[in-house]
């Protein structure tokens, strides 16, 4: 009586897809928790991929505009990194400790080449090569087949280069009386000094001291600045064969100049020895002359020289700087003076020159005529501190130079 029960049970075939189903079920759910991870890993990597552009393109933004060493440069691309890395991999929802194993899985799995090198020839390249490999955390679904983690790896490589613009440049520099009026910055190498005031009694006549802030003047401000930029372009162009610089100091007279020459170092010595107490009134019509007639086309001497280093073409500059108004040997505003700077300014644009302007800390009438007088908006600089002057300085050697930046993958 057993075997034909046991046989018809066999045979019946009514409970078999529900165990099936029971059986495959995990393997089904598995599946598709799959399918969904590899889709979610898909815009994770392409995610994670800009993200890593985007650190490696500013680091090397970053090691073009400023001195860094490559340590400093694989530091910065790090802090990127991880600054906007949350908004690729942060979940919905997180615990504090679920929170800092995924920073430090991050972390972990950046690395950072940063390095820089002399071009051949003249200027510097830095590049940039950063590598992602990030474990992804997988669904519930796909860990029901032993799945945990899924590994994406990306790599992003930039590269920016301080490559040379060939160039001829003329300062003029104002050192008037004004100059040595003081800024807000107080002096980082001697933050403070003795003052002497007067502290008489009744009865008795006195002079005492006292220590009070040490603040920078305007011209060691200029020094300072100037500095700064002659630092940059003698980066760029480290052997002295792309860039040429002269300069002129001028008050209500103008001073015995720089002339043109290869490298920053003339330039850069004429500058820091400008008088640190300065003197006199303002006209800046000698010193934008001298810089028109070194520059011009009918100049040959530019040509020649640029030559004789194979530079085939080159731009030319004048930055004009002023902290006042053209006022001649007398404290008063003189419309005939301001007058002709304006036309000088307008000869020397309408030669191809580009007049780059700087009023530092300048009245109203000194702010109009070098607003006049420079290219466009974008060569007008008004910085009232020693910090925006400094920067100023140096955007001017970096637009100059032309420094570029590009990203390749």
């Amino acid at each position: 009586m057993i075997l034909p029960e046991l046989t018809r049970l066999v045979r019946d075939r009514a409970g078999n897809f529900a165990i099936t189903t029971a059986l495959l079920m995990p393997v089904l759910l598995g599946t598709a928790g799959v399918a969904i991870d590899f889709t979610n890993a898909l815009e994770k990597k392409t995610e994670l991929q800009a993200l890593v552009d985007a650190a490696a393109l500013a680091t090397a933004s970053a090691m073009s505009d400023k001195d860094m060493t490559d340590a400093e440069a694989q530091a910065f691309a790090k802090r990127y990194f991880t600054s906007h890395a949350d908004q690729v991999t942060a979940p919905p929802i997180e615990t504090p400790e679920e929170k800092a194993a995924r920073e430090a899985a991050l972390l972990n799995g950046l690395t950072v080449g940063a390095t820089t090198t002399n071009s051949s020839g003249n200027g510097q390249t830095f590049n940039v090569r950063m590598t992602m490999t990030y474990p992804l955390p997988l669904n519930g679904l796909s860990r029901a087949l032993g799945f945990k983690t899924l590994q994406i790896s990306v790599t992003g490589d930039s590269q920016s280069g301080r490559e040379g613009n060939a160039l001829s440049m003329y300062l003029a520099l104002d050192e008037s009386g004004s100059m040595k009026e003081l800024t807000s910055t107080i002096n980082p190498a001697q933050p403070t000094r003795q003052e002497s005031y007067d502290c008489s009694t009744l009865f008795f006549y006195k002079t005492c001291t006292r220590t009070v802030n040490n603040y920078l003047s305007k011209m060691a401000s200029l020094k300072a600045a100037a500095a700064g930029m002659f630092s940059e372009l003698k980066a760029v162009d480290p052997q002295s064969e792309l860039i040429r610089i002269g300069a002129v100091s001028y008050n209500d007279m103008t001073k015995p100049e720089q002339t043109v020459k290869w490298g920053t170092a003339s330039a850069a010595s004429y500058v820091a020895n400008l008088p640190d107490v300065p003197a006199g009134g303002t006209d800046a019509t000698g010193a934008m002359t001298n810089a028109f007639n070194a520059l011009k086309k009918a100049n040959p001497k530019e040509v020649t020289e640029h030559s004789k280093k194979n530079n085939t073409s080159f731009e030319r500059f004048i930055v004009l700087m002023t902290d006042g108004e053209m006022t001649g040997n007398s404290n008063k505003w003189n419309s005939s003076i301001d007058t002709k700077v304006r036309n000088l300014c307008n000869q020397a644009k309408n030669d191809g020159i580009k007049v780059y302007t700087i009023a530092f800390m300048a009245p109203s009438k000194g702010q109009s005529l070098l607003s006049s007088c420079a290219t466009s908006a974008d060569y007008y600089y008004q910085p009232n501190d020693m910090t925006a002057l400094v920067k100023s300085f140096g955007d001017i050697a970096r637009k100059a130079a032309k420094t570029g930046t590009r990203l390749t993958n």
